[in-house]
């Protein structure tokens, strides 16, 4: 397997980056119904910083669990599990 990686580690701060980040992430949730418990159900809240930080820190451990598949220490099925338990998270 070669060092690249699937997912470019660069921190997006702004709202347009941390979905594309989650769409890449998890294309999945993105394309079903489910997508509507990752987004804030009021408009004017996706500009809010803590739900940017909540996205960030969602961003940030399927990174990890990905990282932890790659390497083998979670199975296919552990890490779809635990990235769905993180993204429909409240």
């Amino acid at each position: 397997m070669s060092g690249m990686k699937l997912i470019e580690d660069v921190s997006s701060s702004d709202l347009a980056g941390l979905l594309s980040t989650i769409k890449a992430l998890a294309p999945e949730i993105w394309s079903s119904s489910d997508r509507r418990l990752i987004l804030p159900q009021r408009l004017e809240d996706l500009e809010n910083p803590e739900y940017l930080d909540e996205i960030r820190a969602k961003i940030a451990k399927m990174r990890k669990l990905k990282d932890m598949l790659d390497c083998g220490r979670i199975s296919q099925a552990e890490y779809m599990s635990c990235k769905a338990s993180i993204l429909l998270r409240p």
